[in-house]
């Protein structure tokens, strides 16, 4: 059996509580195919091993039955001044000679150094990968993969464990088999690293059945590290075929991430490689309003405005995700690519409504306001809300030019009326009268109900001169 170059790595891993306990260093060299492990506890070695070749255990790993040819073994250990030594190696035939020395004097290896090493072998193999594929095979042979999985559960290192598993995973277990691996690498696998590891190195084979993708979700929702976690989400959703039940498990999953960096690649990553129902698209939206960050959750929701399953309802969620971003210049990108859409008249007003509300920049609403007047059909419920969100403006001259825009829309006598009105909360004289003056040619072609309305409003105009030109605007 091939000796792996990580053999003994239980003795450097941070997850191996022997190694950790006993030892307070551990030196490793590696020249010319020869590998020399050292441990020491204080100034003193306290344990060494070194190799050349391909090692084969016993099946009871108590003893080593053979080393190929020009390899060998040593095996070194020294506590309270006692100090103890086997050296194995293959003769010209094969056949292994092993050697004991206690001190400097040689003892009889089969009396008590067979003992020695029976000892400390199984603790060596259940803590390295020292004859990892012979010991899994072995044990697949004799108990499937229930009895693999036993044995895992006797090693403390999660390198280990990893290595195990992974062997495993080639002998193509059944479904059931699969769940159960993966229960394993969701409760006793404690490093994420190796978790994450382990789950994205067959992913296919994990999410090929409804059951198993559900033990792999599960298994996934178990990693404390946002950037394994979001690893392991993507490479699901890239390599997986998710049923959309399973989504929610994911995005309930992908909502638990703090990093508003890795939670928004993981939905990204989603919409870039599925397209999804109406409802799980609307539970993205939802998910993504977890994120504090305005970048991030902007590069979100625009990536989800562009979604083939995103319906009416979704543009609610959406904005709701929006109501606790805080950065205009965000707030108004995301409205600017909603706009692109066809709203109805409510889905329209809510834009008008949130904007007022939560954009303190008038240059940024009065963005959005003059896009919503050119794009869209601005009438009824939403008209109000535009104009509310218009006289919550403190810049006369943000006011002015969305006032100027709207003019260029057809309206009836009460939907002028109310515009007319509105421009009164324009402070500016000159702007108000230029608004004004926009109006004039639809005014002229009104009942006297709305010139009465168009007089009105140049009443709240103080300057002679502006008062002039906007009422000679519609004589």
């Amino acid at each position: 059996m091939l000796l792996n170059l990580l053999v003994l790595l239980f003795w450097i891993s941070t997850g191996e509580a022997h190694a950790q306990k006993h030892y307070s260093s551990v030196n490793i060299n590696q020249n010319n195919g020869k590998t020399t492990i050292s441990f020491k506890n204080g100034n003193k070695r306290s344990f060494s091993l070194e190799y050349e070749g391909d090692i084969t255990l016993s099946d009871d790993d108590k003893d080593i039955v053979a080393i190929s040819r020009g390899g060998y073994m040593e095996v070194k250990k020294s506590a309270f001044g006692n100090r103890r030594r086997i050296f194995m190696e293959p003769d010209t035939n094969g056949k292994l000679i092993k050697k004991y020395y206690v001190g400097s004097s040689e003892e009889n290896f089969e009396s008590e150094g067979r003992k020695w090493l029976a000892e400390i072998l199984p603790e060596i193999v259940r803590s390295s990968t020292l004859g990892a594929e012979q010991r899994v095979d072995r044990f697949h042979t004799k108990g499937g993969t229930r009895a693999v999985l036993q044995e895992v559960e006797q090693i403390h290192s999660d390198h280990v464990k990893s290595r195990y598993i992974r062997l495993l995973l080639d002998k193509k277990p059944n479904n059931n088999d699969l769940i159960a691996i993966l229960k394993v690498i969701g409760n006793d696998i404690s490093s994420d690293h190796h978790k994450a590891q382990i789950l994205k190195h067959k992913t296919k084979t994990f999410l090929s059945t409804d059951g198993t993708t559900a033990a792999y979700i599960e298994a996934a929702g178990k990693i404390s590290s946002d950037h394994h976690k979001a690893e392991v989400l993507k490479k699901s959703i890239r390599d997986g075929d998710i049923s959309e039940t399973r989504m929610k498990s994911l995005f309930a999953i992908a909502k638990d991430i703090s990093s508003d960096h890795h939670k928004a690649q993981v939905l990204l990553t989603v919409l870039k490689n599925r397209s999804l129902n109406t409802e799980n698209i609307n539970i993205l939206i939802t998910t993504s309003r977890s994120i504090h960050s305005d970048h991030h959750k902007e590069q979100v929701l625009k990536a989800a405005l562009k979604a083939p399953g995103l319906s009416k309802s979704g543009y609610n969620t959406l904005l709701e995700s929006m109501s606790n971003i805080s950065s205009d210049h965000h707030s108004a990108n995301i409205f600017s690519a909603l706009l692109d859409k066809k709203l109805d008249g409510k889905s329209l007003a809510d834009v008008f409504r949130l904007a007022n509300r939560t954009m303190s920049s008038d240059h940024h609403k009065a963005q959005i306001l003059k896009k919503a007047v050119q794009k869209q059909q601005v009438e009824g419920d939403n008209l109000e809300a535009l104009l509310s969100a218009l006289q919550g403006m403190s810049s006369d001259m943000h006011q002015a030019v969305v006032f100027k825009e709207l003019s260029k829309k057809s309206f009836n006598a009460d939907q002028l009326i109310n515009i007319l009105a509105a421009t009164k909360s324009i402070g500016s004289d000159h702007h108000q009268s230029a608004a004004l003056v926009a109006y004039a040619p639809a005014v002229r072609e009104k009942g006297d109900a709305v010139k009465e309305a168009y007089r009105n409003a140049c009443g709240s105009i103080s300057s002679e001169l502006h008062y002039g030109r906007a009422v000679r605007a519609i004589q």
